[in-house]
């Protein structure tokens, strides 16, 4: 470098401006330099010596503050809790000494091997903190494996298995039992408190976040027609600077130009050459417009679905393949009908088989049940027919593979709708965590993989866009992590789901009524988070969230700064039907009607339905003028009054009904038509089904937009993602409450967002009372608060748990039915009664079989005692022998050595086998003497051979198989295995006793649960008379209050 670059080298460097990073011997400007893993860039400027002196201390100013040991959660399972630590629980907390503890990080599973008959002998193991049915160990196991434990009994009438509630709640119960006492143990030991959070520290607490200011950026190219927020420059800064990021932007915070700007900005840099922007369907002539208006001069290749139809195919692939393409525009569609190569694909699949395989041998050595292992052998089948089809199919045009396109760089418009990634997890039936997997997320993530291939396997190459990253489920983070971090993920040890969802999640078990009637089951949810900023720190290496809050966007200001709640009485006749709604829901639950016949989720669907307009389950009912659609006309119709000086328009949701032509009764051609009677012109009302295709929508949304269409309604699905129509869009009526709180976002993120020439707008809200409206209304905001939170990633909430938004259940409907929200109490206090009364009839059996073993083992110690005491004399008397000397009194004489001893038995066994055929019972007798012991032989009817045997205190058997030279080999390996017996007896006599004390000490222990299940019992007999319900109605104690006192 000339003097003057150096110069100025030294000067950044002397102002802090720079940094010469040792790891790559490059410079780094600081932002870059003390952001990241700090703490691993400390370390090495520490090793590299003084001439990094500046570096240490610039680096030591960033550190992290260790998080403190009431801030960190220990689980088993969690990656950083080393296996030894989880053999120290198993040693000192269950006293279980001889065990090994393994885990596989590339299976993502943990073993244990153990003794089964110390196990068996160990109180804690099979009492404490165990059942008779699944011992700790097992449950210590299916807590490092994620897994929720489940017994089952076989119906010996149909062969078939079932679940047993009691014992699969006892264990649960006990499950938890040994989670809580571990996270109380590893922290108990200040030694091993403190190694264990210096592991967590080093491994999540150790990054710095890099801030990114784009302010400095010149964009060459950009319209001056257009002016970029700053978060929107510094989100193209980030994505330049660092390669892979997610841009999880609010809705209408302007990500589509954040995408082409950073698109242009890489080509423009040389870090790539050819991008390919991945578009909803409907979106792409809109997203290509947008392009040329941010960048006049870009040359820009729309792929639309013609061009991959019959030989136009091959001319779309010469065109991308051969022009040098600043972008090219393609729909989510078209982008999955041109296929990775079969060779990528068939090198990947075979990975996948391999991890398959690898967890399969991880479940065999953990001696579970095969149930698992044949899930994962059908999974493993799977994608060995897939990889057969792949290998067989030979018709695929060989020129269009996506590899030979050239493309190294992707930007996917709307991301989540990619989400249902497949995965490899043992955590089955567990609510909250989704199994689907699509063919189009499995497309996208070898395209990523392959695009981070194209980048030396670094994180670049890969650009998300979307406002709802979690749609539904926390579990969702995780696959938008193996998207853009799949190498941090593999470094942390985290690219196994159960070991990520060790780390960071846990499932939640509730007890609940059972849909078909026939009591109550349980219900696991993957609910609870744990250490979230320290997921959300790590998920924030690629992820840019700008929420609302943080964002201060020019959008329309919400009138009374929330939604307006319509809300309007329930008809004679809708109250009548949700009774029958709860009439069908006590069938239900009292298994009067199968599961497909009748279900919780279509009595929901039915409720929702008739909240909306009762005529959607009663055709020929009357029109309701005070129900949802009277009140949406009048409030429709008075807006589009007050605004028709600027032409104002309004969108009306609906996803429970879909227009009909009038074929039958549909809410949307009903309000159309109460429209037209409230004097709007029908020209200024549309539906969104009307416009099929892309050109008819972009017509249709220019129409909104232009004020020319006043009133648009649509479903979430149609009207949601890409509906942009904000211009004069001054109110929003959700006539339905959708599914999920993404739903919600999308649709209010029509109308607040920019580009409104409106200052202030509406959004409403119809709720029918005494419906399920109201609380769905109010799930839907829990949840969305919750996900609010995590993507926030507010330091100071360690912890969080989900809602569930699924079918409402019994008591939900009989409440709602009601409006006693006494009912839903009483269905809690139900649910725990009989948890609690199920754990104590499993606490009761165990006890009548501890005093049961109580009573017999004084027994067993005082005959151990004996025949130690006798084992003891025989070792005494025991003359040593050795092969060639061994000595032997038979019939009088004395026989010396190995043969002649062999030969002189062989007589007196003969002559016991032949005397047996002729016995009507077993032989024995004496024959002579040998190393201080009598000499037996003996033999039994249905025996192949006689057997000899020594007598003392005790009798020694022989291996009856031997003969001659062997035969004397068998007798010295009786002798010298007495002191073995001796020790052995010693050693069960030593576990006996120490059972003894162990069971004393467990009949000593109350039921755990005793006060709070009678507390419940009482509060449940209230509840019974303050709602004057049947006594016997399911649910209600099985047994008294006093019952249990004396039990307990």
């Amino acid at each position: 470098m000339s003097a003057p670059g150096q110069a100025v080298l030294d000067a950044l460097a002397e102002g802090g401006q720079i940094f010469l990073d040792p790891a790559c011997n490059g410079w780094k400007t600081a932002d870059e330099y003390l952001s990241g893993n700090v703490k691993d860039k400390f370390k090495q400027a520490i090793a590299s010596g003084t001439a990094f002196q500046r570096n240490i201390e610039a680096l030591e100013k960033v550190q992290p503050e260790d998080l403190p040991p009431a801030s960190i959660e220990p689980r088993l399972g969690a990656v950083w809790i080393p296996a030894v630590d989880v053999e120290g629980f198993i040693h000192e907390v269950l006293e279980l000494k001889d065990c090994e503890v393994g885990y596989s990080a590339q299976a993502g599973a943990w073993s244990i091997h153990y003794q089964e008959y110390a196990a068996r002998q160990n109180i804690k193991v099979t009492q404490e903190f165990g059942t008779s049915r699944m011992n700790a160990i097992e449950l210590v196991q299916c807590a490092l494996n994620v897994q929720v434990p489940t017994i089952r009994d076989r119906d010996p009438v149909t062969d078939r298995y079932f679940v047993n509630s009691d014992e699969t709640l006892a264990a649960r119960e006990k499950l938890g039992l040994i989670k809580e006492r571990f996270a109380r143990w590893a922290f108990d030991d200040t030694a091993r408190r403190e190694k264990l959070c210096r592991i967590y520290n080093d491994l999540f607490n150790a990054t710095r976040p890099r801030r990114f200011d784009g302010a400095q950026l010149k964009l060459p190219g950009f319209s001056r027609c257009f002016e970029l927020h700053p978060h929107q420059k510094d989100a193209i800064w980030r994505v330049v600077q660092t390669g892979n990021t997610g841009l999880f932007h609010v809705v209408g915070a302007g990500k589509m130009a954040v995408c082409v700007a950073s698109s242009m900005e890489l080509r423009r840099l040389g870090f790539v050459n050819k991008p390919c922007h991945v578009v909803p369907n409907h979106m792409l002539a809109q997203y290509t417009a947008e392009f040329v208006r941010l960048y006049p001069n870009a040359s820009v290749l729309m792929a639309t679905k013609d061009d991959l139809e019959g030989e136009r195919r091959r001319e779309l692939v010469s065109r991308i393949g051969t022009g040098d393409w600043d972008a090219v525009v393609i729909t989510h569609s078209s982008f999955e009908r041109i296929k990775m190569s079969p060779h990528f694909t068939e090198v990947f699949i075979k990975d996948i088989i391999r991890e398959i395989e690898m967890a399969v041998r991880a479940e065999k050595r953990n001696d579970r049940s095969n149930r698992i292992v044949k899930q994962l052998e059908m999974m493993k089948k799977n994608w060995a027919a897939r990889l057969e089809k792949l290998l067989a199919d030979k018709k695929k045009d060989d020129l269009l593979t996506w590899e030979l396109l050239g493309i190294d760089c992707l930007f996917v418009d709307e991301a989540h709708l990619f989400k249902n990634l497949y995965r490899f997890t043992k955590m089955t039936r567990v609510a909250g965590l989704p199994l689907t997997s699509s063919e189009r997320a499995f497309d996208l993530f070898l395209k990523t993989r392959y695009t981070m291939q194209v980048h030396g396997h670094a994180h670049r190459g890969v650009v998300f866009a979307t406002a709802t990253p979690v749609a539904n489920t926390m579990a969702e983070i995780h696959t938008m992590m193996r998207y853009l971090q799949p190498n941090r993920l593999e470094e942390l040890g985290l690219q196994q789901f159960d070991a990520w969802a060790a780390t960071f999640g846990e499932s939640v078990t509730a007890l609940e009524i059972a849909p078909d009637g026939s009591g109550y089951r349980m219900n696991s949810r993957f609910a609870r988070f744990i250490n979230v900023p320290e997921l959300m720190n790590i998920f924030g290496e690629v992820a840019d969230i700008r929420t609302a809050e943080m964002l201060n966007l020019p959008v329309p200001r919400l009138k009374g700064g929330k939604a307006r709640i319509i809300a309007c009485p329930a008809s004679s006749a809708l109250k009548a039907f949700v009774q029958t709604l709860v009439m069908r829901a006590v069938a239900i639950r009292n298994g009067e009607v199968k599961p497909q016949e009748d279900n919780m989720l279509a009595i929901t669907t039915d409720g929702r339905k008739a909240a909306l307009d009762f005529r959607l389950v009663a055709p020929h009912a009357a029109f309701d003028e005070d129900g949802k659609i009277g009140a949406c006309v009048r409030e429709v119709v008075d807006i589009w009054q007050r605004t028709a000086s600027f032409r104002g328009a309004q969108i009306v949701f609906c996803d429970l009904s879909s227009p009909k032509g009038g074929k039958s009764f549909s809410v949307y051609d009903d309000l159309r038509d109460r429209l037209l009677a409230g004097g709007i012109p029908e020209k200024e009302i549309a539906f969104i089904h009307d416009a099929d295709t892309d050109v008819q929508k972009a017509t249709l949304f220019k129409a909104v937009r232009e004020g020319r269409v006043r009133v648009l309604l649509g479903s979430t699905a149609k009207m949601g993602i890409g509906t942009n129509v904000q211009t004069r869009l001054y109110a929003l009526h959700h006539l339905d409450a959708p599914w999920r709180p993404c739903d919600v976002e999308q649709r209010e993120g029509r109308i607040l967002r920019q580009g409104s020439t409106c200052d202030e707008v509406e959004i409403f809200r119809y709720v029918t009372e005494g419906s399920f409206d109201a609380y769905l209304w109010q799930t839907l905001e829990t949840k969305a608060r919750f996900i609010a939170q995590v993507m926030k990633g507010d330091q100071g909430i360690r912890s969080l748990e989900d809602v569930e938004l699924a079918a409402l259940s019994y008591a939900e409907v009989k409440a709602l039915a009601s409006g006693n929200p006494m009912v839903i109490e009483k269905a809690g206090v139900d649910a725990e009664v009989a948890k609690l009364s199920t754990l104590f009839s499993v606490w009761r059996n165990q006890r009548y079989a501890n005093e049961s073993e109580v009573g017999r083992l004084p027994m067993t110690i005082e005959a151990l005692e004996r025949k130690i005491d006798l084992y003891a004399k025989d070792c005494e008397r025991i003359e040593p022998q050795t092969m060639q000397g061994i000595v032997l009194e038979l019939s009088g004489r004395r026989v010396v050595g190995a043969d002649a001893v062999g030969d002189a038995l062989r007589p007196s066994i003969r002559s016991a086998k032949e005397d047996l055929r002729t016995a009507s019972r077993a032989i024995e007798r004496i024959i002579g003497r040998f190393a201080g012991f009598e000499l037996g032989v003996q033999s039994s009817r249905g025996a192949e051979s006689p057997n000899l045997y020594l007598a003392g205190g005790c009798i020694y058997h022989a291996d009856p198989y031997q003969t001659g030279p062997g035969l004397v080999a068998a007798l010295l390996a009786v002798l010298e295995s007495i002191p073995q017996h001796h020790a052995n007896a010693v050693t069960q006599l030593e576990m006996k006793r120490k059972r003894l004390e162990d069971i004393q000490r467990e009949l000593d222990r109350p039921f755990e649960y005793e006060n709070r299940l009678v507390e419940l019992i009482a509060r449940q007999r209230e509840l019974l008379k303050l709602l004057d319900l049947d006594k016997d109605e399911v649910g209600t104690a099985r047994m008294g209050a006093e019952e249990i006192k004396q039990a307990a």
